[in-house]
């Protein structure tokens, strides 16, 4: 049998000259080199990812709250547009008894020809005080017999009267009303 030795002798290794020897070496240096670059930026790359998607996962966590608090601070804001609807509501609805009051008296003022004004109207509950005064005794009689007639008054009496040295008459009306204004 013949036997082939594919192996370089021992002397073929000695024949190789000493640059291929470093040649080598440097590759193999700089291969450790660069897997360690590798390694290292590999490394980084990943610690950098974490960070992002912890920091994404905090935006996400401070987006949620900033909506939590935006949300709040709406429904503040709406609470407090609601409590000022519902005063304004409400102030109407307590202003309807003092207008229409007014408007029933207003309306009961003789005014062909003008000759009687009120000076005060004082409302306590019910009952009704009204001062005027009026160039003639006709006059009054006529706005006791309006505020009569309107279904806002009833008991209305005539307190006094007398006679001011002007030439006027002052006079005081006390009446009781179906308005409550308090």
């Amino acid at each position: 049998m013949i036997r082939i030795n594919l192996l370089p002798t021992l002397e073929a290794f000695e024949k190789i000259p000493i640059q291929i020897y470093a040649g080598l070496a440097v590759i193999a240096l700089g291969s450790v080199v660069l897997g360690g670059w590798y390694w290292q930026s590999y490394t980084n790359i990943t610690e950098k990812e974490q960070v992002e998607s912890q920091l994404t996962q905090e935006s996400l966590r401070l987006d949620a709250i900033l909506v939590l608090v935006k949300v709040s601070e709406f429904e503040a804001r709406k609470k407090s547009l609601q409590d000022r609807i519902s005063a304004i509501d409400f102030l109407r609805e307590n202003q309807k008894g003092p207008v229409e009051l007014m408007n029933t008296v207003i309306a009961s003022i003789p005014d062909n020809p003008p000759g009687l004004w009120l000076s005060s109207l004082v409302q306590r509950g019910n009952n009704i005080s009204l001062e005027g005064r009026a160039f003639d005794v006709p006059f009054i009689a006529d706005f006791i017999a309006t505020l009569n007639d309107s279904p806002t008054f009833k008991f209305v009496e005539l307190q006094f009267w007398e006679q001011e040295e002007a030439g006027n008459i002052r006079f005081q009306l006390n009446c009781q009303t179906e308005v409550e204004t308090e």
